[in-house]
């Protein structure tokens, strides 16, 4: 996997974060994994970095405020907003009505914690080939570039 830029995974306890990390690793993923208790934590990053990170992982469920409303609060940032960073919630318990609120919140995607290893580390690959692909705003020049090779 090409993408070195760090991955962001809110949320998780620390087995979660070993395990989501390890499989980040065994897929191929060079980058570095950083990790935050909350979401406070992750807008105060995002706010001092002018890094893009590849992408923010997050649980639903968080301490001081949901995954939604970090979502939320990253939305009414406009520079924030901006940075186009694709959200993803990887969360252990899904209602559906989450799921819908998520999705209206532009979220980029949901996913449901794997059960095993294995299923874990498809579902990185899964979302870490997808975004590894697509085209961010403010890549359009990089596009050209693939296009014309």
């Amino acid at each position: 996997m090409l993408n070195n830029s760090p991955i962001l995974y809110v949320g998780g306890d620390d087995d979660d974060r070993y395990l989501v990390t390890d499989a980040l690793s065994d897929i191929g993923f060079q980058g570095q994994v950083i990790n935050f208790d909350d979401g406070d934590d992750l807008i105060a990053y995002l706010s001092s970095s002018q890094d893009r990170p590849f992408i923010i992982l997050s649980d639903l469920h968080l301490p001081k405020m949901s995954g939604l409303e970090l979502k939320e609060t990253i939305n009414a940032d406009d520079k924030l907003k901006r940075r186009a960073i694709p959200f993803i919630f990887l969360s252990e318990s899904v209602n559906p009505r989450d799921v819908d609120e998520a999705y209206m919140s532009l979220v980029q995607g949901f996913y449901i914690k794997a059960k095993t290893y294995e299923k874990l580390k498809e579902q990185m690959a899964a979302i870490c080939n997808y975004w590894e692909k697509a085209t961010l705003p403010g890549e359009g020049e990089r596009a050209e570039r693939i296009d014309a090779n």
